[in-house]
């Protein structure tokens, strides 16, 4: 019998199984007749990673009713931003792939936008943003999201921007209230909607009114308070079972090491040990409501070593991370007193360059 003959329910569940990377693997796979692509395209759309430019390519391909399986079957939406200027243009259109042997190449699309003032870039990449997230708010399957933004300046633009998210793009992504993971790697700050950095651009309680639904969070930001953990309803159990609060903003970059830690939102009064003290307040007040807690952390790190450390809320003790482990990985645990609390600066700020 052939494939294409079995019930659709049937196919269905076998295009499930074969996933999303088989197909982002070449996206020749969907070209197998009409019947074939109409369903490799809601397992292609099932799993999804964007960087800026290929989330330009895809506002840029049509209208945005033909992503149509995208909304009907996104599940898990992956941002991947490090704030480099547009350098190549390729095509993101599987239904065009689907119809031609050859991809057609989007000429300009990208290739403009290297030359544009910064200013213009921001507004460009938070409105391709801000589409995205409302096809995320319509597609009723998505459960786990992952933003991580970098700021990666490029060599071959001066004007590179240190941080180009605006606040109301980050907000109508978190206003989708279905998420069971939800993960925000952020190491650049929010602007407001005129283009500048300011006070008082406060997200921690909308991340707080998901943890009703969250199963795990994992949070790194430039400003955070215990806000996060504070869920809109003060009653009742929450399935939340895992939670990292990543406090140090270390990044590896090219001849420079930052040594950074998050700030509190809106003042810099307490200093780290304060934050850090006022999360793991608020983090034992929320393990009574977790109906299972599993794994609850907060990461620091320590000078003059840049050691990773990692408080565990639930049994009080500290470890030691190794570079490439991830946050809520077991290290060594320490003694108490082997790292004394002094060499968390903080001003928690240090930068040293190669130059």
């Amino acid at each position: 019998m052939s494939l294409l003959r079995l019930p659709p329910e049937t196919l269905a569940q076998i295009f499930d199984y074969i996933g999303s990377s088989f197909f982002r693997e070449d996206l020749g796979r969907l070209t197998v007749c009409k019947q074939w692509l109409e369903f490799a395209l809601p397992a292609c759309f099932k799993c999804i990673t964007f960087s800026q430019e290929t989330l330009r390519d895809l506002i840029t391909s049509g209208p945005l009713k033909r992503l149509s399986p995208l909304k009907n079957s996104l599940e898990i939406l992956d941002l991947e931003l490090s704030g480099q200027r547009y350098s190549h243009s390729s095509t993101f259109d599987p239904q065009e792939n689907a119809q031609e042997s050859n991809a057609s190449i989007a000429t300009g699309s990208n290739e403009v936008l290297n030359d544009i003032p910064a200013k213009t870039w921001i507004n460009v990449l938070n409105d391709d943003l801000g589409q995205l997230a409302v096809i995320a708010q319509q597609s009723r399957r998505l459960r786990t999201m992952r933003i991580r933004a970098r700021y990666s300046p490029s060599p071959n633009a001066l004007d590179t921007p240190e941080n180009y998210l605006l606040l109301p793009t980050i907000q109508g992504f978190l206003s989708v209230e279905i998420f069971r993971v939800l993960v925000l790697d952020l190491s650049v700050s929010f602007l407001n909607p005129s283009g500048e950095q300011g006070k008082g651009l406060h997200i921690c309680p909308a991340i707080g009114t998901l943890l009703r639904t969250l199963q795990m969070l994992h949070l790194r930001m430039p400003s955070i308070c215990p806000d996060v953990l504070k869920p809109l309803n003060p009653d009742g159990s929450l399935n939340l079972s895992t939670v990292v609060i990543n406090l140090s903003l270390i990044t590896n970059q090219p001849g420079t090491t930052f040594a950074a830690h998050s700030k509190r939102c809106g003042s810099l009064a307490g200093g780290l040990l304060q934050l850090k003290a006022d999360i793991q307040e608020q983090a034992e007040a929320l393990a009574p409501r977790m109906t299972s807690p599993k794994i609850m952390r907060v990461l620091t790190h320590s000078l003059p070593q840049f050691e990773t450390q990692s408080l565990d809320i639930l049994t009080g003790k500290t470890m030691v991370l190794d570079d490439d482990m991830a946050w809520d990985e077991d290290g060594k645990e320490v003694m108490e007193d082997s790292e004394p609390e002094s060499e968390l600066l903080d001003d928690g700020f240090s930068t040293f360059s190669d130059d």
